[in-house]
């Protein structure tokens, strides 16, 4: 019950019980003129009269005879209390504290209950800010007082005060017991009291004691869209009260979060000292110096944790920080260390979720706390434990004196070198210099677009064309279904259970037209047969037939990602399947057929594969395997438990298991394979790779390799001069921009799709992530370091609600702009918390600046539809210039979307062929000139998702009906251009040779 409810009943009964007292025994007939003690009596019967009518609802009644009472003693306890009542009752808030006020004077004894109470009434009638100063006005007098204290933590959290609250509960943890709420509120310092979706539209309906502009923002901020949750700071009126620190520290971070450094970089330097008390101030002045590749980052992260040491973002800052000044080591104790406070939020959580929880739930909490030096808080988990679990313990008796050594021995409650990690805060770097280099750069929201300098200009003499795609697959005999089991589960998945199965396009016949290959699982890993083949559907005259068995290319493990390309440098496509258990390369053998490869050593090595890839990341001109793995633990096998509800306790993620070892198995150059890790790995450095993408990314010697990874640091992986592969392989995503998200945490990253999307010759990268993480915008500058873009890409609108899988950079009407497309599907079914679970399929129509989502005609099923779409592969299947796309799916069968746009813009298809190089010219560098401008494309295996491209590059001319000159720069390193080539056709460009017109063939 609300304490103000409790205050006033509680005084009224205490009122009701002394009148029986006094009254009992006694003859009821009273007059004015009789003795004391029979007017006492009369008194007594009043009040009683009194609460009868009041608890009638007879207010009107019940204030006549109270107002008898206090015209005979206007200062009696108790009569006042009978009026408050009726005041309440009434609604008359403003009555009932002035009349607490003037109780106040009269009864100064009882000074802090009547000003708490006071404080009550007016939070509950919406004067928040006055209850809030009474409170903090009643704990500087009585600092002891501390329900009063409890109940300033609960208004500040409602309000969104978190950091506020959070410092009222330090303070009380220090000698009384805390309630559950209360010690998770610590765990969760960014958690946020409501949800976007239970905010109501009309502000008119807001609860005026549980939202404000605060807890809204903040609600807004913590789902991902601090583009809304900017709206709502700037409506905060300058001169009141509560537009102080803390809102101006959740506005930075909000700034910081939304990529606008120019209108972070002006607020922080005209900042009030007094925002430095916050953690959201230190985390946003931690990116921002990020942003400037500062040093001064690491002692701004390093503030932000000796404040909230919880905060997993600061940690997260504090990792990318360390990595940028090469103080390796150091990063590595701070990601460790996030990881477990990432367990403690786990357990935390599934303590918070069991209506019955055990425990030793409680013990690993207190033990995990205790180890990250937070001693204070593992005792009050343990006194909380106590008291539901063996409340007649001894133990209770000891919280005291163990909470009085630890304040004894560390006064703030926690060991700060050890929330520190061991750094020690005087060999910081200088926050005074960074501060005094930062000068304001623009006021305006403009400049915020203007963070990435080589953003090109909008492209509006080319507006995008009504796209239009239709599903054909059943039409053109592709008819496929992936299961993700025996028995395909529906939802609550095993982790392996939620990613999907990839698809390759590859032209297995040479025929000249495109066909597909599937991977399935419909099986129980690791050991499983599958009941259901793999798919090899071959393309005749646009008709696709499944020769699976024909062509001796099934695979019957738990398949993942697949590809295809050229292994042993015979002119025919080979395949890799890359599995839940053992690997398989499948050697095209010329005639429609294929082999598993002699060499048995892939199939010894036992592996969870997510992504696969054939292509030279060694420089000998001989393609390699790069096998992309994603966890090692026999945990991932284990079946979920549900509690007594048939709930699940938890569902896996990536974090609770040991992560996987990527390899790059090196052709030896006689058809044999030796494995080696990706880069100089260890244990330690193992990740959670999804997707991967292999090509020349630094217009450097030699394909680099970047990995997508799920909850921890992508890497991008560089060849440097060596002969072992392992210290020729250098992870620079930290240095390069791709390791991290905006705001230096790492990114559920899925998909990736590569392009020039600038314009400045450079590749690059669109990457899918989890509901409420949208996508990353990696776009490189000339200096060959990556910017996330996101925000000013405008794509933060577009896929922050959405969990992308598979995506592809498609020019969809050849307007010579390059487009998105994304397939989106949840892996958990969290529809009861407002989240979609199967979800659409997005075209988004590039305007060279930002995207916009475009509607899409020609299947209004498809379009309109949801669903659980993954791995996602281009083409031009029936190779009218047009690209297409092919999406497999969760639960529903694969879809082969046919481009039917109308448009009258021209294009150029280019497939490659090295000789000196690797025959598929994996990392070869295209630039296409015409009408006065140039594009450039890398060849590319990889990217997608689990899947390969045709591998054919799509050039969108606009306008243009003539190309001026084709140049490439190969793999080997050789130069060579190309003239007079007609548009709307195929060309095949032979390393050393001419071009050949594949429309002749």
């Amino acid at each position: 019950m609300l304490m103000v409810l409790w205050f006033v009943m509680t005084v009224g009964v205490v009122g009701c019980r002394e009148a029986n007292e006094v009254t009992a025994n006694v003859d009821p007939i009273a007059n004015h003129s009789e003795s004391a003690a029979e007017s006492s009596r009369t008194q007594s019967q009043r009040m009683e009269s009194a609460v009868r009518l009041i608890d009638a609802g007879a207010t009107s009644e019940a204030s006549l005879v109270i107002r008898d009472l206090l015209i005979e003693d206007p200062d009696d306890l108790r009569f006042n209390t009978l009026m408050l009542r009726v005041l309440v009752a009434d609604q008359d808030i403003a009555g009932a504290v002035s009349l607490l006020d003037r109780m106040v004077d009269v009864h100064p004894q009882r000074h802090d209950d009547l000003q708490a109470h006071a404080a009550n009434l007016l939070y509950h009638d919406g004067a928040v800010e006055e209850a809030i100063t009474r409170l903090e006005s009643l704990l500087t007098r009585s600092p002891e007082f501390y329900e009063a204290r409890r109940r300033l933590a609960q208004m500040l959290n409602q309000q969104g005060y978190l950091f506020d609250a959070n410092e009222q509960l330090r303070i009380l943890i220090r000698d009384h017991s805390m309630t559950l709420d209360e010690l998770v509120s610590l765990i969760f310092p960014d958690r946020s009291w409501v949800a976007v979706k239970d905010i109501p539209q009309d502000r008119s309906e807001w609860p005026k004691h549980q939202l404000s502009l605060m807890s809204v923002a903040l609600a807004y901020r913590i789902d991902g869209n601090p583009r809304r949750a900017l709206q709502y700071l700037s409506e905060f009126d300058p001169s009141g009260r509560r537009t102080d620190p803390a809102i101006l520290s959740l506005h930075a971070r909000s700034l910081a979060d939304a990529q606008m450094y120019p209108l972070l970089r002006d607020w922080v330097a005209s900042a009030p000292i007094q925002c430095q008390r916050y953690p959201d101030y230190w985390i946003a002045c931690g990116n921002l110096a990020i942003h400037d590749k500062d040093d001064a980052a690491i002692a701004c992260f390093a503030n932000a944790i000796q404040k909230e040491p919880h905060s997993l973002d600061a940690h997260y800052g504090m990792i990318q920080s360390l990595e940028n000044a090469g103080r390796t080591s150091q990063a590595e104790l701070f990601r460790t260390r996030s990881q477990l406070l990432d367990t403690l939020g786990h357990n935390v959580r599934t303590i918070r979720g069991s209506t019955h929880p055990n425990s030793q739930a409680f013990v690993d909490v207190a033990t995990g706390l205790m180890s990250v030096g937070r001693s204070l808080e593992a005792i009050a988990w343990q006194e909380f434990a106590l008291a539901i679990f063996s409340p007649q313990s001894p133990q209770r008796h000891q919280i005291g004196s163990y909470k009085s050594r630890v304040l004894a021995e560390f006064p703030s409650g926690s060991d700060e070198s050890t929330i520190l990690c061991g750094l020690d805060p005087r060999e910081l770097p200088s926050l005074d210099r960074w501060f005094a280099m930062l000068k304001p750069v623009s006021s305006t929201t403009e400049a915020a677009i203007k963070t990435v300098s080589h953003v090109t200009a909008t492209r509006d003499d080319f507006p995008p064309i009504k796209a239009v795609f239709s599903n054909v697959a059943e039409q053109v005999g592709l008819e496929y279904r992936y299961r993700n089991a025996a028995v395909p589960v529906e939802r609550e998945f095993l982790i392996f259970q939620a990613f999907g199965g990839g698809v390759a396009c590859l032209d297995f016949d040479r025929d000249g037209h495109i066909d597909f290959y599937f991977g399935q699982a419909a099986t129980t890993p690791p050991a499983g047969i599958s009941a259901h083949s793999n798919a090899l559907f071959r393309n005749q005259d646009g008709q696709f037939t499944n020769v699976i068995t024909g062509a001796a290319a099934d695979n019957r493990g738990y398949a993942v990602g697949v590809t295809a390309g050229d292994f042993n440098q015979d002119g025919f496509a080979d395949l890799m399947i890359g599995n839940l258990g053992r690997n398989e390369l499948l050697i095209n053998q010329g005639d429609g057929s294929f082999r598993p490869l002699a060499d048995d050593s892939l199939a010894e090595v036992s592996s969870f594969t997510s992504s696969v890839a054939i292509a030279d990341v060694t420089g000998d001109a001989l393609p390699d395997i790069i096998e992309i793995n994603y966890l090692d633990d026999p945990r991932i096998f284990d079946p979920i438990q549900y509690d007594t509800d048939g709930k699940p306790v938890s569902l896996p993620g990536p974090l609770q298991f040991k992560p996987a070892m990527d390899r790059v198995w090196v052709s030896v150059g006689d058809g044999t394979m030796m494995p080696k890790p990706l880069g100089d790995q260890d244990a330690d450095g193992f990740s959670t790779g999804l997707a991967l993408l292999v090509t020349d990314l630094d217009q450097t010697p030699g394909n680099d390799v970047f990995v997508a990874n799920d909850l921890r640091a992508n890497q991008l992986w560089v060849r440097h001069d060596s002969d072992d592969l392992r210290s020729a392989m250098v992870d620079v995503a930290v240095s390069r921009g791709v390791a991290y998200g905006s705001a230096g945490k790492p990114m559920a990253c899925m998909g990736i799709a590569a392009a020039d999307f600038d314009g400045n010759g450079r590749t690059d990268l669109h990457i899918t992530n989890f509901e409420n993480e949208w996508s990353n915008q990696y776009m490189q500058n000339d200096a060959g370091v990556f910017v996330d873009s996101a925000v000013p890409y405008q794509l933060d609108t577009v896929s922050r609600k959405m969990l992308g899988f598979g995506t592809q950079a498609i020019d969809y009407d050849n307007n010579a702009v390059w487009d998105l497309i994304v397939g989106n599907g949840h892996i958990e079914d969290l529809t009861a918390t407002g989240s979609l679970f199967a979800m659409p399929t997005q075209l988004l129509a590039g305007r060279g600046n930002r995207f916009e989502l475009q509607e899409v005609s020609g299947d209004d099923g498809y379009w309109n539809g949801m669903h659980f779409s993954r791995a996602m592969a281009k083409c031009d299947f029936n190779r009218d210039g047009r690209v297409d796309v092919v999406i497999t799916d969760l639960k529903q069968n694969a879809v082969l979307l046919e481009n039917q746009t109308s448009t009258s813009h021209h294009w150029l298809q280019l497939e490659l062929v090295g000789t000196t190089s690797e025959r598929d010219a994996i990392g070869a560098r295209v630039t296409v000139e015409f009408d006065s401008r140039s594009i450039t494309q890398t060849v590319n295996t990889g990217d997608g998702y689990c899947a390969k491209n045709e591998p054919v590059l799509c050039f969108g001319l606009g306008a243009a009906d003539s190309v001026d000159r084709v140049s490439v720069v190969w793999p080997s390193g050789r130069e060579q251009v190309f003239e007079r080539l007609t548009c709307d056709t195929r060309w095949m460009l032979i390393e050393g040779e001419s071009a050949w017109d594949t429309t002749l063939q």
